[in-house]
């Protein structure tokens, strides 16, 4: 976990203009670090990673957590370092591109062709309060994979994954979060790459010698 805190000018605006109200603390910026997949054969395929959409509440910078009655809150004075699905889609594009699974991967925006597109939903990213007590963070993904030239969907699966919060800091929350996230990152790609490889042999299969 890599953390950014934001630089602000407020102590150098109260020394020149000591009328002025001190401003709010920053708050601490989080990012998230790309997982590390599990190695294996380089496949004849180019991978699209496209992180669609969130459930509502999550989408945003803001650190969501869940509590009882179903109402949805925000960690105070911390944030991401960007808009939920574009952190997310940054760190599964590089664990893609770092794993040397596939001749190339690229986001949404790529300037290649792709022969296979892996779509993400993220269902559930949050600190969960409910059950009282410390928190559990809980990553939930609803993804399909399919081949490009005919839209054809080879696969689609949920995987999720929950992580307890060793104490009610916010480091803490954010480093739960960052394991879940791995752990359904792993299982994903695992899931993902099955479904790619069995399409790449059968394609070289129905290829003519």
């Amino acid at each position: 976990m890599r953390t950014l805190i934001l630089a602000t000018a407020a102590a150098l605006a109260s020394g020149c203009f000591g009328g002025l109200k001190n401003e709010a603390p920053a708050p601490n910026i989080y990012r998230l670090d790309a997982p590390v997949l599990d190695a294996g054969a380089t496949l004849p395929a180019n991978l699209s990673v496209v992180v669609e959409r969130t459930a509502p509440g999550l989408n945003g910078d803001r650190i969501a957590g869940r509590w009882p009655g179903s109402r949805l809150d925000y960690l105070a004075g911390a944030r991401w370092a960007g808009e939920l699905t574009g952190i997310l889609q940054s760190a599964l594009v590089e664990s893609f591109q770092d794993s040397g699974r596939l001749r190339s991967v690229q986001s949404d925006v790529g300037r290649f062709r792709a022969t296979h597109a892996l779509v993400v939903d993220v269902r559930r990213f949050e600190a969960d309060y409910t059950g009282g007590g410390l928190p559990i963070a809980q990553v939930e993904f609803s993804a399909a994979v399919g081949r490009l030239s005919d839209a054809h969907v080879l696969a689609s699966f949920t995987v999720s994954a929950r992580e307890e919060v060793v104490e009610n800091r916010q480091t803490s929350v954010v480093a739960a979060l960052e394991a879940a996230f791995a752990g359904v990152s792993r299982e994903m790609a695992a899931k993902a790459l099955t479904a790619i490889e069995a399409d790449s042999a059968a394609a070289a299969g129905d290829s003519p010698p």
